[in-house]
């Protein structure tokens, strides 16, 4: 096994109990579980939450009907816009589909469950606002669907403060006040939850998804929120070199001194960026090494003045604390969801509550 991810379910309870701490009693829980669970396994993760939340949302139909099919039975809600051939499967599999786009609501099937998307300024999917009469209008005239809910996305809800918000807010309590009180209606997403308590968007529901894993929106630290996942490898290989000799691809990393390298069988193509290369550390028997050279497709370099290291030892490349995805992140100037849904499928998951 060339690596492995551990996701600890314990600290994924922890950080669900934090972000209920934050919610009115009555608010639902939609747990954004969408592009794998971000990276941590979606299958896994939602039949480990499927008892401690209300809904499952996800980006595309394929991903809900992997659930549907993982055994999952609690609502799962797509936000991508149905395609015309795949308008069956919402119902063949009990799907909420969404309409962000009028002209959805002439191709789904009778009885089909969807709920209405709004763009209220993010401008990326949702109904624009000059055709909130047209579906005012064709929400009434379709009969033969089941509307359960409204919602919008805020655009900068992970930056504290951000004047877009309540902007945001006010066009979506002013669509929603044209449409029935008895739709399910939600806006807030992870900065929503923890930087805008004061404000009412919580409505009747909110879709957690990055602080699920461990992570805030932005440039914010919170304590309660714990990364979920360590990322454990091995010493594949190790040789000794001498001060100046050079290593890795293109010789842009040279042996200051004396010293011993390693090689660890991670690359580029599991997840680890070639622009991180030289800029992260991991830890080997309790002690943090260098990583030195370029990022290869399949390997990385670590090196050590002295012999702290031996061929067989274990390498943690994320280790639960201060080595994560978003200490990467601030490395490479990203978010640490863009680190953790680059993981390829190829590395094993395993699952477990430590306690």
């Amino acid at each position: 096994m060339r690596s492995e991810i551990y996701v600890d379910l314990s600290k994924l309870d922890g950080n669900l109990k934090a972000i209920k701490s934050r919610l009115r009693s009555s608010v639902k829980v939609m747990a954004v579980i969408k592009d794998n669970a971000y990276g941590h396994g979606a299958v896994p993760v939602a039949k480990h939450l499927s008892s401690q939340v209300d809904w499952f949302c996800v980006a595309t139909l394929l991903e809900a009907i992997e659930l549907r099919e993982g055994g999952i039975e609690i609502p799962i809600l797509v936000f991508e816009v149905p395609e015309k051939q795949d308008a069956e499967k919402y119902l063949e599999y009990s799907i909420t589909a969404t309409v962000s786009d009028i002209s959805t609501f002439e191709i789904l099937k009778a009885g089909t469950e969807y709920q209405l998307n709004f763009d209220t300024g993010m401008r990326r999917l949702g109904i624009p606002s000059e055709e909130i009469e047209s579906a005012l209008s064709l929400y009434k005239e379709h009969k033969e669907l089941n509307c359960t809910g409204i919602y919008t996305h805020f655009s900068s809800a992970d930056e504290p403060e951000n004047e877009s918000v309540p902007m945001q807010l006010a066009k979506f309590k002013s669509i929603v006040g044209r449409f029935p009180d008895n739709l399910l209606k939600h806006t807030a997403n992870t900065g929503a939850i923890f930087y805008y308590q004061d404000m009412d968007l919580q409505f009747d529901a909110v879709r957690p998804g990055v602080c699920l894993y461990g992570y805030l929106a932005g440039e914010s630290e919170t304590s309660d929120l714990t990364p979920i996942i360590e990322w454990k490898s091995y010493v594949m290989q190790t040789r000794a070199v001498k001060k100046g000799e050079p290593v890795g691809y293109g010789e842009t990393w040279k042996a200051p001194i004396d010293g011993i390298v390693g090689t660890v069988p991670i690359g580029y193509s599991d997840g680890v960026q070639r622009l991180i290369g030289g800029k992260f550390m991991v830890e080997i028997n309790g002690e943090f090494i260098q990583q030195v050279g370029r990022i290869s497709m399949d390997y990385f370099g670590v090196f050590s003045p002295d012999p702290l290291f031996k061929k067989g030892d274990e390498v943690k490349v994320f280790n639960g604390k201060e080595l994560n995805p978003k200490e990467w992140a601030k490395l490479l100037d990203t978010i640490p969801y863009e680190i953790t849904t680059s993981l390829h499928d190829r590395i094993k998951r395993r699952y477990s509550k430590i306690v």
